[in-house]
């Protein structure tokens, strides 16, 4: 993994737990997985491990990731937690691209439309 390049507008701690959250939802941390240590994932992202341990309490607190006393931090294995992760980012992603085709004065017919269009461009073709 290479180091993460934040953004200053938000603090460094929320964004890794908005990142690993991406992650957990799209599987690359399988439910019931033991998840790298503080130390491990500091040194992975490149940040001060206590910035670390605030985004994985924050995780915990969401019930996202489980405390196993002496055994580290688990992935947990609500199979809901990775559908609400899930269905979280895509309503973010939904609102950011509405609010983008809003700005440039594109009425809801418009963005329909182009968005019809754009997924037909890619199910012809070999992107994704």
């Amino acid at each position: 993994m290479n180091k993460w390049i934040f953004d200053h507008d938000k603090p460094i701690f929320k964004q890794i737990s908005d990142k690993l959250k991406i992650d957990i939802a799209c599987g690359k941390y399988p439910p019931g997985i033991k998840f790298p240590s503080v130390r491990d994932l500091a040194l992975q992202i490149g940040v001060n491990p206590n910035t670390v341990q605030r985004a994985l309490s924050e995780l915990e607190l969401e019930g996202v990731l489980e405390s196993r006393r002496g055994d580290g931090r688990y992935i947990s294995d609500d199979p809901a937690i990775k559908d609400n992760l899930l269905n979280e980012r895509i309503h973010k992603s939904c609102i950011e691209f509405i609010k983008s085709m809003k700005n440039l004065g594109l009425n809801d017919d418009i963005i329909m439309e182009a968005l019809k269009r754009e997924l037909q461009t890619q199910a012809n073709s070999d992107i994704l």
